[in-house]
């Protein structure tokens, strides 16, 4: 029984009698499938019409016994077919599966490969680029080379992490360096506070509140380095970076306070006028919203001292104080633990990489070149002790800024997590710089960089200053915590100011800003030869100052 509703999309010769079974209601018929239509049969011999299978889908109700098939375009029905029984149904519905089977094949004369403008995949300009399957297979051979490398290290020096258990005396506070050191810290922050108290509070004199400051902060930097001169240098690094810590906090208390009396002084002369504090105050000297929190405290300026705020800010993943943080809502305890085990791992890690790997290699290239110094060795070692400084200086990364930072911000549902941006694919050393350590650059730009330009300066000379206090604080850290007085550091930082002038010039005369060069060149000179070199060259001086053996 047959239903006819579109009879444009049927194959016929008559058609009158098509249009007559659209009139009239279901007629029977006989029925051939044949691969790519349906005929419909008059009689046995003469084909009615034929629905092509192409150009049609089936609706199946096995209830009601019908099949109807639809267009593919439009979804308009094109034809009912109902069923005496289920036998003539399932007659159709073997045809209607057959076919689909059969619709996967395609003729030469419809699989038409070449049809359109492509580019190669590993082209430049190919916009779908997807190195996955690379990227597994070059951990796969790192994994295997390490994995041998592994063995060879065990079966020539044996176990050696057992080194990490160094020995301290801390029988006595006064006489444990690296808890005197400690002490003077927390000493020069309550200091901090302090005189902040002097300020607001007593209305001293800002210029003996300017000596006092410099004097607390020169403390912070001067007292912890003597008293820590002869400690374990790996305490001793871990102790100056907190004191650098504490001591740009510091330079960020006063110098944000200081402005902050001068301003609240400026509001006590002018709150009497009804004019908006805005028409006093440029946006770039205050914003809007520390502008109301300075006009709230203006009547009572001591009230903008909160010691639990500062103690929160001595406690945050940021460098920069505020006067006030975004926070969270709750802290995440599973996110948390998490982050916690990495960082133990990461820990762990670094020891192994350390004691089992560098700290071996680094004596055993100190022991060559003192008997056959040769350009060939020290390349040789400088491969050699590429791979696991890369190992260490991006587990220290991952460790410092992703798991201990992340760690602090949410247990103090410190909200800005933002403590570092994609260095990995900069470009150049002056992307790597702005973007590896956000909480340092925020700092630098604040309190260098800025005030550079307000006193007058370009901004190349700027530049030269930032660089200037950077490569001073890493020559410090790493000089101080050996004991040995070195310039190799220094030098190191601050020639990168000029060589980033001349690599813009180069990018631009080159056209090579969009060129995977420069990050090629980043990693080179980075990994595997300034970081090397300078292991080598400072731990050498460590090894001739406590007479290591040769």
């Amino acid at each position: 029984m047959i239903k006819v509703y579109n009879p444009e999309l049927l194959i016929s010769d008559a058609q009158d009698k098509l249009t007559q079974l659209v009139r009239d209601d279901f007629k029977p018929f006989i029925l051939r499938c044949e691969q790519h239509k349906l005929c419909v049969l008059e009689n046995e011999n003469l084909i009615l019409f034929s629905v092509l299978f192409d150009k049609c889908q089936p609706i199946i109700d096995e209830a009601l016994l019908t099949i109807t098939l639809v267009s593919q375009k439009n979804e308009s029905k094109i034809i009912a077919i109902k069923f005496a029984d289920k036998k003539g149904m399932s007659y159709l519905q073997h045809y209607i599966n057959s076919r689909k089977t059969y619709t996967k094949y395609m003729g030469p004369l419809a699989y038409q490969p070449v049809r359109k403008e492509r580019t190669s995949l590993l082209s430049t300009e190919s916009p779908e680029q997807n190195f996955r399957g690379i990227l597994n297979l070059a951990i796969l051979i790192l994994i295997a080379n390490h994995i041998r490398l592994i063995f060879e290290n065990f079966q020539k020096y044996g176990l050696l992490i057992t080194n990490v258990f160094w020995k301290f005396e801390m029988v006595q506070i006064n006489g444990n360096p690296i808890m005197q050191a400690l002490l003077v810290l927390i000493i020069n922050l309550l200091s901090g506070f302090g005189i902040q108290y002097l300020q607001f509070k007593r209305d001293f004199n800002p210029r003996f509140i300017r000596i006092f400051n410099i004097t607390n902060i020169a403390l912070t930097i001067i007292l912890p380095c003597y008293l820590i001169q002869g400690s374990h240098p790996g305490l001793n690094l871990i102790l100056l970076g907190v004191q650098f810590i504490v001591f740009m906090k510091l330079i960020s208390y006063a110098h944000f306070l200081r402005n902050t009396y001068f301003y609240i002084q400026r509001i006590k002369q002018v709150q009497n006028k009804k004019v908006s504090l805005d028409n006093f105050f440029a946006e770039y000297e205050v914003n809007g919203e520390n502008l109301k929190i300075l006009e709230k405290y203006a009547q009572n300026q001591s009230r903008i001292l909160d010691f639990q705020h500062y103690l929160y800010f001595l406690a945050a993943p940021t460098l920069c104080f505020q006067l006030s943080y975004l926070r969270t809502n709750s802290i995440r305890k599973v996110w948390l633990i998490k982050r916690i085990i990495e960082y133990i791992f990461v820990i762990l890690f670094l020891l192994i990489i350390w004691f089992q790997y560098t700290e071996p290699l680094v004596e055993n290239t100190y022991k060559m070149l003192t008997k056959a110094p040769t350009l060939m060795v020290l390349a040789d070692r400088l491969l050699k002790l590429a791979i696991p400084n890369t190992y260490m200086w991006i587990a220290l990364f991952y460790g410092q800024f992703q798991c201990f930072l992340n760690i602090t911000a949410e247990l103090l549902r410190f909200a800005d997590r933002e403590f570092y941006k994609d260095w990995w694919n900069c470009k150049n050393l002056e992307e790597y710089w702005r973007l590896w350590n956000l909480p340092v650059h925020h700092w630098l730009v604040r309190h260098i960089y800025f005030p550079c330009l307000k006193s007058g300066m370009s901004r190349t000379t700027s530049n030269l200053i930032v660089f200037l206090v950077s490569a001073l604080g890493h020559e410090y850290i790493v000089s101080a915590s050996i004991g040995v007085i070195e310039a190799w550091a220094f030098v190191g930082m601050f020639a990168q100011a000029p060589f980033m002038l001349m690599q813009k010039k180069l990018e631009k005369l080159l056209k090579l800003q969009d060129s995977q060069l420069g990050n090629l060149m980043f990693w080179m000179t980075f990994c595997f030869i300034g970081q090397p070199i300078m292991i080598f060259v400072y731990y050498f001086r460590y090894l001739e100052k406590i007479g290591h053996p040769i």
